[in-house]
C-alpha cells in the first residue's frame, strides 16, 4: 500500500524534524547540566546562585518542547506510514490573542469540512498558513490527529481536530464565508512510488497500481503549466492592498550602497545596527545597583557575537552579492519575457516563472527566478509588482552582455525587483520542474468543494 513515507521530500522533512528535537533535548539537558555545575561551584556570590537560576531555568524550557517535539516526530511518522497523502483547499480562521490559527480542510469526497488545530510553534506553524490560493496535503485521521504539509509534503505541521461542538461550527462557519466551499478541488499529489516491490501483491493490486498511474498521468496531461494556468493561479495569489514599496534612488545613476532594497540584500543595514547591544550592555556596566555585572557582561558577549557574525557576512559575500546585482541591473541588452509572480507555500518566498515573450496563452515556462521579499516582517509582499502577470525586460543574462559573469535582475513596472537566486532554466518534460510548478501553483479540477 502507498503511504506519504514513501515521498523522499517527505522522509526527507521528518528527519529534519526530528534531528533539530534531538539537538534541542541535549542542548536543555547541558544547559540544566551546566546550571548545576554552577550550584556546586564552592564560590559564596549572588551572581553565581543568578547564573545556575537563569540556566536551569532555560534549560527546563528547553527540555521540555524538545521533548514535547520528539513526541509529535513519532506522531507523525506513524500517520505518515499509515497511508498516503492528500490534497485539500484550506483556509485559514484566526483565533485571535496567543492561540495558533485554525486550519480548515475541505473534504471533497465526505462533503465536509474538517477543523485542525496546529500543534506547532509561530515560527513553524507561520511556514505553512495557506495564502489566496491555498492547498494543503493531509495525513491522517481528522478526528484522532494527523500531518499537514504545503504542497510537496517536506514542511510537516501535527494538527488536531479543534474541540468543542460550537468551535468547530463556528470555525467552519468562518472558513466558509472565507469562500471554501467555491473553490475547485486541487489535483491530488502523485505517489513517489509506483507500483509494489518483488513477491509482494497480486495481479489485482497490480492493476489497480497500473490504474492509478495511468490516472495520475492522465491528470498531469490536463493541467500542464502553461502560461494561461499560471497566470490564472498568479491572480489568485495576489492580496489587495500590498502597495508600492517606498521611492529609492535609481540603481542606473548611483552607487550600489545608496539604493536602500541593495543595502538589505547585502545586509549592511543589520551591520550598521548591530553595535547596538554591545552600546546597551556599556551603559548598564555604568549602573551597576540596577543591572548585575554578568548581565551586562552577557548583553556585551552577544553584541559582540551579532557584530561579528553581520560583518563576516557582509565582507564575505552581501556586498558582493550588492555589487554584482548592481552591475546586473545596469546591463545593455535588456530581453524581454512573460513573468507570473507565484508564491512558495513554505514560507511565501516570491518566485517568478518566466515565459517567452509574444508567446500564446499555451507557453509552457522557460525558466524560474526566486526574490527577495521587498517589504517588511509586517508586509512581506510590499514592493512587489502590482500585476501578477504580464511582460518583464530581463537583464543580465549570459548571452551577448560581455560584462563577465552576471545575475538574471527583472525590470517589472520601470523599476528592478532584485532575485534571490539564480536564474533556472526548465526542461520540457524534467519530473522534479513539473513537481515544483505544481508546488507553487496546486493544479485544480473544474468542479468545486461540495458544502456541507
Amino acid at each position: 500500500m502507498e503511504c506519504a513515507l514513501d515521498r523522499e521530500a517527505t522522509r526527507r522533512g521528518l528527519g529534519r524534524y526530528r534531528r533539530q528535537a534531538v539537538r534541542g533535548t541535549g542542548a536543555g539537558a547541558a544547559l540544566v547540566g551546566l546550571g548545576l555545575v554552577f550550584v556546586l561551584l564552592p564560590v559564596d556570590a549572588s551572581w553565581a546562585s543568578d547564573v545556575a537560576a537563569g540556566l536551569g531555568t532555560t534549560g527546563l524550557i528547553v527540555l521540555g518542547i524538545a521533548l514535547s517535539a520528539l513526541r509529535s516526530a513519532g506522531r507523525m511518522r506513524r500517520a505518515l506510514a499509515a497511508g498516503p497523502w492528500s490534497a485539500h483547499p484550506a483556509v485559514a480562521v484566526v483565533r485571535g490573542g496567543m492561540v495558533p490559527p485554525s486550519i480548515v480542510l475541505g473534504d471533497r469526497a465526505g462533503g465536509r469540512a474538517w477543523p485542525l488545530t496546529m500543534a506547532a510553534t509561530k515560527q513553524r506553524y507561520e511556514r505553512v498558513l495557506p495564502g489566496p490560493d491555498a492547498v494543503l496535503w493531509w495525513c491522517g485521521d481528522p478526528d484522532r490527529g494527523g500531518v499537514i504539509a504545503p504542497p510537496g509534503g517536506e514542511e510537516l505541521i501535527w494538527a488536531r481536530a479543534v474541540r468543542g461542538y460550537h468551535t468547530r461550527n463556528r470555525t467552519v462557519g468562518l472558513a466558509a464565508a472565507e469562500g471554501l466551499f467555491d473553490r475547485p478541488a486541487p489535483v491530488q499529489p502523485r505517489g513517489s512510488r509506483i507500483g509494489f516491490p518483488e513477491g509482494e501483491g497480486d495481479s489485482g493490486t497490480g492493476a489497480r497500481a497500473e490504474a492509478g498511474t495511468r490516472a495520475r498521468a492522465e491528470a498531469q496531461d490536463r493541467h500542464p503549466p502553461t502560461y494561461a494556468v499560471l497566470a490564472a493561479a498568479a491572480r489568485r495569489q495576489a492580496l489587495p492592498g500590498t502597495g508600492r514599496a517606498r521611492r529609492e534612488a535609481d540603481v542606473r545613476a548611483v552607487p550600489w550602497w545608496r539604493v536602500r532594497s541593495l543595502r538589505h540584500v547585502a545586509g549592511l543595514s543589520r551591520l550598521l545596527i548591530s553595535p547596538v547591544p554591545v552600546v546597551t550592555g556599556l551603559l548598564m556596566l555604568g549602573r551597576p545597583e540596577d543591572y548585575p555585572a554578568v548581565v551586562a557582561y552577557a548583553v556585551i558577549a552577544f553584541g559582540v557575537g551579532l557584530v561579528l557574525h553581520s560583518g563576516r557576512r557582509f565582507l564575505t559575500s552581501g556586498r558582493a552579492i550588492a555589487r554584482l546585482l548592481a552591475r546586473s541591473a545596469r546591463a545593455p541588452g535588456p530581453v524581454p519575457k512573460r513573468y507570473a509572480l507565484l508564491f512558495d507555500p513554505v514560507g511565501g518566498a516570491p518566485v517568478l516563472v518566466l515565459f517567452p515573450h509574444g508567446g500564446g496563452p499555451e507557453d509552457l515556462p522557460e525558466a524560474v527566478l526566486r526574490l527577495y521579499p521587498p517589504g517588511t516582517l509586517a508586509k512581506p509582499r510590499k514592493g512587489l509588482p502590482s500585476a501578477p502577470s504580464g511582460p518583464v525586460e530581463l537583464r543580465g543574462l549570459p548571452a551577448g552582455t560581455g560584462q563577465g559573469e552576471l545575475a538574471v535582475v527583472p525590470w517589472i513596472e520601470g523599476r528592478p525587483v532584485w532575485p534571490a537566486g539564480p536564474y533556472e532554466e526548465l526542461r520540457p518534460g524534467d519530473p522534479a520542474a513539473r513537481e515544483y510548478l505544481e508546488r507553487l501553483a496546486p493544479p485544480q479540477e473544474t468542479s468545486g468543494v461540495p458544502a456541507p
